[in-house]
């Protein structure tokens, strides 16, 4: 089984543009728990703020999403970019370099704000409700809490680097393995 990479972070840390760059880099694939979940919410018809109402109501869906990510992982030699994909690999025996990115919320609004084309303060508002409604369904769904990031190999603050110099410092953490 070859190498997988766990990306794990808030809305708006990073996860996306560095798994990307993590996954040209070292030529693996990239899977993006995100991208499943915003799917199922475009076949609904939803907004994401809608799917996650209705996810907290339905915990089958972040089930389904989450056993689809395990799949995929034991097949290994990937990059897996989500919210609880660390989490995921850890409570799966998978093993795996774990890396979370954090940044503090007005970076992250920022961010958000200029990637949908919405106002900072609404991009903020909306990563508070979003991350509210996650971390209860989380709780409630697999009892872990977020806020502990003890499984993480790397916690990366990626509010002053750039997404080449975090892949980088990840490289360069495998090649020390």
């Amino acid at each position: 089984m070859g190498m997988i990479i766990t990306i794990g972070g808030l809305p708006g840390s990073g996860k996306t543009t560095v798994a990307k760059k993590l996954a040209e880099k070292l030529n693996k694939e990239h899977v993006n728990a995100g991208d499943i979940f915003r799917n199922l919410a475009a076949k609904k018809g939803m907004t994401l703020e809608e799917f996650s109402a209705y996810a907290d109501q339905n915990p089958n869906i972040d089930k389904a999403i989450d056993k689809k990510l395990i799949e995929i992982a034991k097949k290994g030699d990937v990059i897996l970019e989500g919210r609880l994909a660390g989490i995921m690999a850890e409570k799966n025996n998978i093993e795996s370099l774990k890396v979370w990115l954090e940044a503090p919320l007005k970076v992250r609004a920022e961010r958000v704000s200029k990637r949908e084309g919405k106002s900072i303060e609404t991009a903020a508002a909306e990563i508070r409700a979003r991350e509210e409604s996650e971390w209860k369904r989380y709780h409630d769904i697999y009892d872990v809490d977020l806020n502990n990031l003890s499984i993480y190999t790397m916690v990366i603050n990626s509010a002053s680097l750039t997404p080449d110099e975090i892949a980088d410092s990840i490289i360069k953490r495998l090649s020390n393995k």
